[in-house]
């Protein structure tokens, strides 16, 4: 009986989760070897006393690429989560008005009319510019990009008109809205990619649009849902799942790795390899020098704060500072913490009432701040920049007593994320979304390559939501299964 093709992925975050569904579905041997002890990276589930909290993403938007993948291994998403609606999709508090939009068309046509007459035409051209724009930019995505020859294929010319080369989001957002706090509401979603929305490429208005065209939601009890469902998957197909199994290098011949060499120093031996970019730092001296030389993300300060109160607030708050754009250079160019803050709130009882009991709130409050090429010194700053977080909340939510709900309290920094989660300068939305750094010119183009050796996650292409990891993943699987039908 001929022997199964032997598959090792290093670590169990959701691409690789994703790579393992489908490579176990297809009848390859799968192993996952995982240096923590539980599944999901930074989609992982955290637990204090009763509460409960997303450590990273907050709001799911493009089900339906989720959906897909549970139907290209014979599954139905809904057997295995359950997803609600979050609406309003965000309350917006600006220092001179607040109001929130929805993820129905008709309703945040209602609040622009309300709020800001006369801007409501130029929602709907945006609107429909951007189904346009995803039309032509999505099929993209399927390509590996790996040679300056996949520009010239007829989709990527096709799509040149709709990636508004040339413009920063903040640009063309300009074409569609006079406010400035539309165009801040629209391209708010920048907090995904870690950037500036004037440094950020025009074509990252599909952002955005996708929130408003697609529907933003949560899975009940969390997003740490979505990668329990895709375990359950690999381990109904037989896949198996090594915990505590830090691979610090791998062992190579030529262009061929042989070996993944464990922390305990066992060798893990199999016939391909799929593994996330961070794992890949330590190959050879050569792809460091352009691991440094790329232009990284900003961080973020997280405070997770467990409440023994109800908020009256919708699931996501955005706050907003008086100058935006300040802010923005303030971690961006100047390497600096602010004063006056963007704070984004999430408050996931207002959806789901089993992160907190009832009457409680489990609240995630996260601050975009330099990465880790700043030199802040973390240990020193934070106890000053939490209760400056905290007063900022106080002030802006009206939730003067706010301290004294406080039943438990975590936080995580920029030198946590680079120490505890392995995430190079703590950029925790990975390299900056810009031209100089996608498809070929992309460093993971730049690093020597393997035979047996596949990228997968965030790290193997830009993009670092959840949707565009799992498509990362696929892309890697079928460029893996291509390289499998040549060999055969």
């Amino acid at each position: 009986m001929e022997s199964k093709t032997k598959i090792a992925i290093i670590g169990a975050g959701p691409g690789s989760l994703a790579a393992a569904m489908l490579l176990s579905q297809l009848d390859y041997e799968v192993s996952i070897y995982e240096k923590n002890d539980r599944i999901g990276g930074r989609t992982a589930l955290h637990k204090m006393g009763k509460y409960s909290f997303d450590i990273g993403p907050s709001a799911l938007t493009m089900p339906h690429v989720l959906t897909s993948l549970f139907m290209d291994c014979k599954r139905d998403i809904l057997d295995y989560v359950s997803l609600l609606p979050i609406n309003p999709i965000h309350t917006l508090y600006f220092k001179d008005i607040t109001f929130p939009l929805y993820s129905d068309y008709a309703a945040t046509k209602s609040v622009i009319a309300t709020y800001f007459p006369g801007e409501e035409e130029g929602f709907d051209r945006f609107m429909k510019e951007n189904t346009k724009k995803m039309l032509y930019i999505t099929p993209l995505n399927q390509f590996n990009y790996s040679s300056l020859f996949d520009f010239f294929r007829p989709t990527t010319i096709r799509a040149i008109p709709s990636l508004t080369l040339g413009r920063s989001l903040m640009d063309d957002l300009a074409r569609y809205f006079n406010s400035k706090h539309l165009r801040l509401a629209f391209s708010l979603q920048m907090r995904y990619l870690g950037m500036s929305p004037w440094d950020i490429p025009a074509a990252y208005s599909i952002i955005p649009f996708s929130e408003y065209y697609y529907g933003t939601y949560h899975p009940i009890g969390g997003q740490n849902k979505i990668v329990e469902a895709m375990q359950q998957v690999i381990t109904e197909n037989k896949g198996k799942f090594y915990f505590n199994s830090e691979v610090t290098e791998f062992e190579i011949n030529g262009k061929e790795i042989t070996g993944a060499r464990l922390a305990n120093g066992q060798v893990i031996e199999a016939d391909y390899y799929f593994t996330n970019l961070d794992f890949m730092y330590s190959l050879t001296n050569e792809k460091n020098k352009h691991v440094e030389k790329r232009e990284y993300s900003s961080s973020a300060f997280m405070l997770y704060l467990g409440l023994n109160t109800e908020l009256p607030f919708s699931h996501q708050s955005i706050i907003f500072p008086s100058n935006y754009r300040e802010f923005s250079t303030n971690i961006m160019q100047k390497n600096v913490l602010s004063k006056d803050l963007a704070i984004h709130l999430t408050n996931p009882s207002a959806t789901d009432n089993t992160m907190a009991p009832i009457n409680h709130s489990s609240i995630r409050i996260m601050v975009p701040v330099p990465n880790n090429s700043s030199q802040i010194d973390w240990e020193k700053e934070t106890p000053a920049f939490r209760q400056l977080i905290l007063d900022t909340v106080k002030e802006r939510l009206d939730i003067p007593d706010l301290e004294d709900f406080i039943e438990e309290e975590f936080i995580i920094t920029p030198a946590d994320w680079e120490e505890k989660y392995h995430i190079k300068h703590g950029a925790v939305f990975g390299l900056q979304h810009v031209w100089n750094q996608h498809g070929f010119l992309h460093f993971s183009k730049k690093i020597p390559t393997y035979k047996n050796l596949f990228v997968i996650s965030a790290g193997a292409m830009t993009g670092s939501s959840l949707p565009y990891i799992i498509e990362n993943a696929q892309i890697a699987t079928k460029k893996f299964l291509q390289k499998e039908k040549k060999s055969k």
